[in-house]
């Protein structure tokens, strides 16, 4: 190494191979692992009110979490495309 050269690492590959394979198989998720938080971080991509990110620190959870998540969205979605619509006339 000459002076002045710093030293590339990549660290923690298991989670970060992990957190790039789930964004492959969950469409509508941006997955990324923080190798200094050490958490597994989930973006909800779909059109949402409020932003949807969800972290953890094992792959697992964060995986159940993803799916509650979506269950919820498609919940809410169904609850207001099954109300009716409120007329404007009394």
């Amino acid at each position: 190494m000459t002076s002045g050269s710093v030293p590339h690492y990549t660290w923690d590959h298991e989670a970060r191979s992990e957190a790039a394979m789930l964004e492959i198989t969950c469409p509508g998720w941006a997955v990324l692992y923080g190798t200094g938080s050490r958490l597994f971080h989930a973006i909800a991509t779909w059109p949402t009110p409020e932003p949807v990110i969800i972290c953890d620190r094992t792959i697992d959870s964060l995986k159940t979490q993803m799916r509650e998540a979506e269950m919820t969205a498609i919940t809410q979605r169904w609850a207001l495309a099954s109300t009716p619509a409120r007329s404007s006339r009394p």
